[in-house]
């Protein structure tokens, strides 16, 4: 007899709504299930290790605003980019702060800082779900795994991003293959790939039909929150082309008002006899530029 699968969507309809801060970002597609690891495992400490944007970690935030839990949420980063993500300046810290001051200040907190440095702020077994995305060698990520390692609770989960992620230098594959083996696992393939390892001793009772999947749920759930994913990314997509296209337009309104300022300051200062030449191409002089 074949056992059905632990994963109800209706028991937590978080993953079903659209993140409100939707921004370019390679975290796009495992938006749904971050709403919906954060309404499943109820923690009470999550930590991000590289924000960048703001793209997940405004997601957990979402969640944890919109349940009314109880978490404490904390970002790390030095919002000053790496050899992968690039060189980056202070306009996108405040791009985030805008957005995310207002809705979560009252129990997230962003930390502008390195992952070594903060690890001293944080208790050991005091995190329940840790996100590390920073940067992505294998001996960074490892390090960053065995640095907070001992902050995580008994409840407590990582996630890894790019687990699936093979060219250049990239690592955390690596550091995923020996490490999923050790702790109860669960990876998706979609979006360069997220890991997800319960390093605690407690599974989260909503998170073990995870951890416990056969062959046949875990296509299932892949392909649920993959298609979750597609339909985020389509969004952002689609918001972005509006924005670029009310950016043209924008352009093209100050254009055509550049072309009436011009016409009305020939009229006013040239007269009309040297307008109407103007605009038949009798003003231009010989080199075919206007004067």
């Amino acid at each position: 007899m074949t056992q059905t699968i632990g994963f109800n969507p209706l028991e937590h309809p978080i993953c079903l709504e659209y993140p409100e801060w939707l921004k370019l970002s390679a975290w796009t597609e495992h938006l749904p299930f971050a709403m919906f690891l954060v309404s499943a495992a109820k923690p009470k400490v999550l930590v991000e290790l590289g924000t960048y944007t703001g793209a997940s970690y405004c997601a957990f935030c979402q969640a944890v605003s919109t349940l009314k839990l109880g978490t404490k949420c904390f970002a790390v980063d030095t919002w000053q980019g790496d050899a992968h993500a690039g060189e980056i300046d202070d306009s996108l810290l405040l791009a985030l702060k805008s957005h995310h001051d207002p809705r979560y200040a009252d129990f997230s907190t962003l930390i502008r800082s390195t992952f070594d440095d903060a690890v001293a702020h944080f208790s050991d077994s005091s995190i329940d779900v840790l996100h590390i995305d920073g940067f992505h060698t294998y001996e960074a990520v490892k390090n960053d795994f065995e640095l907070w390692l001992p902050k995580m609770s008994r409840r407590g989960v990582m996630l890894f991003h790019d687990s699936n992620v093979r060219r250049e230098d990239f690592g955390v594959w690596q550091l995923w293959e020996e490490m999923r083996g050790r702790y109860p696992s669960f990876e998706f393939l979609h979006g360069h790939g997220l890991g997800v390892l319960a390093v605690g001793d407690e599974v989260p009772e909503g998170l073990k039909f995870l951890f416990a999947a056969g062959e046949a749920e875990t296509h299932l759930i892949r392909k649920f929150f993959h298609q979750m994913g597609e339909r985020v990314e389509a969004a952002r997509v689609y918001h972005a082309q509006k924005e670029a296209i009310e950016v043209l337009r924008g352009y093209e309104r100050t254009v055509n008002r550049s072309r009436v300022l011009k016409a009305y300051r020939v009229l006013t200062e040239e007269g009309v006899g040297s307008f109407v030449k103007k605009a038949a191409g009798k003003g231009d002089s010989a080199d075919g530029k206007d004067r």
